[in-house]
C-alpha cells in the first residue's frame, strides 16, 4: 500500500483561506470534496489506466501547519509511482495556490516518519 505524506507551513493562512485553498484544488483535480470537519477534507481520485483509487487527505491545523497525506493500494515495490505522481501533483498545486507556504517535511524525501531537528551545542 502507498502512502505519501507533507507537512507544510503557512502562518497567514486562515481556516477560511484553507477551505477556499481546498475548494480550487478539487476544482482543479475536477474531484468532489468531503470535509470531515472544518478542518479535515478528503477528495478520492481514480488514476487511469488501469483506474487505481487514490485518496488525498488534507489537515489544516492552528498556526498554519498542514499536513496532505496521499494513499493507494499501489505496491511500494517498485515505488508506487501513479501514487507518486499524484502526490507530487498535489504539492505543485498548494504551492500555486498558497505560493508562502513552506514544505517542511516530505515521506518520500525525508524518511517515513518525521523526525525532530537535531539540535547541537557548541
Amino acid at each position: 500500500m502507498a502512502r505519501y505524506e507533507a507537512h507544510l507551513h503557512c502562518p497567514e493562512l486562515t481556516l477560511a483561506d484553507a477551505q477556499r485553498l481546498v475548494e480550487k484544488l478539487a476544482q482543479e483535480l475536477r474531484v468532489a470534496v468531503s470535509w470531515l470537519d472544518r478542518r479535515n477534507a478528503s477528495m478520492a481520485l481514480v488514476l487511469p489506466p488501469q483506474g487505481l483509487g487514490v485518496q488525498l487527505l488534507l489537515e489544516f491545523q492552528n498556526h498554519g501547519a498542514i499536513t496532505a497525506l496521499v494513499n493507494s493500494r499501489e505496491g511500494m515495490g517498485h515505488g508506487a509511482p501513479q501514487t507518486r505522481h499524484c502526490f507530487e501533483h498535489l504539492l505543485r498545486l498548494l504551492g500555486l495556490e498558497a505560493p508562502s507556504a513552506q514544505l517542511l517535511y516530505r515521506s518520500d524525501r525525508d524518511g517515513p516518519i518525521r523526525k525532530a531537528p537535531v539540535l547541537t551545542s557548541r
